[in-house]
């Protein structure tokens, strides 16, 4: 048989082609009005027992989630600590870079009259600005290529399950991050403070 796909269904319990029942009898020379199966949502009385192949029910569609849940969702849970803390550090060094390589001019600002909460601003929220909004594309950017590697890992099993990331998540996500760069900040706000009007005048190497 050669087939020809008229289009494609979101459909996510499964991986399937559909045809119309009456095409299927024509193709496959049925009966007119005959079928394999019937689907129903409320269960079947007028039938013996013994044609009822199945009772699905929600508990067994959601079977493979709650013991992916189970097995895995704690791992989640220190993969999710993981990451926080890797981005904590990343972040925490990018900006000990930035405060190291502009000590003199900072000094040389504290000498020249300027607060620490105006040097701190003047420093830390341009950074503030480039780290959320790098946040915020790299987050975009990592669920499109999730959705992508999905596919091709569902290609490869026998059964199929949608990944979602409901809008909650990408807010969680936002947020975590973000709590660990106001942490660093106030770490960094710390550091400026601390670094001492003479710097400024030292010789130059």
């Amino acid at each position: 048989y050669t087939w020809t796909v008229c289009g494609i269904y979101p459909y996510t319990a499964g991986i399937a082609v559909f045809l119309p029942n009456e095409r299927f009898n024509s193709i496959f020379e049925k009966d007119a009005g005959s079928f394999s199966g019937y689907l129903s949502n409320e269960p079947i009385t007028d039938i013996p027992e013994d044609y009822i192949a199945k009772t699905i029910t929600a508990d067994d569609m959601t079977k493979l989630a709650k013991q992916l849940d189970h097995s895995m969702g704690s791992y989640m849970a220190y993969f999710q600590v993981v990451c926080l803390i890797v981005a904590a550090i990343i972040l925490y060094l990018l900006t000990k870079i930035i405060i190291e390589k502009n000590e003199r001019s900072i000094s040389m600002a504290k000498i020249l009259g300027y607060s620490n909460g105006e040097i701190t601003s003047l420093y830390l929220i341009p950074t503030a600005v480039v780290v959320l909004l790098s946040e915020g594309i790299a987050i975009y950017l990592g669920y499109l290529l999730m959705v992508c590697f999905w596919k091709i890992m569902m290609m490869s099993l026998g059964g199929y399950f949608a990944f979602i990331m409901t809008p909650g998540g990408f807010v969680k996500e936002f947020l975590l991050v973000f709590a660990a760069y106001l942490i660093i900040t106030v770490l960094d706000v710390l550091r400026i403070r601390k670094i001492p009007k003479a710097l400024a005048l030292k010789n130059v190497e």
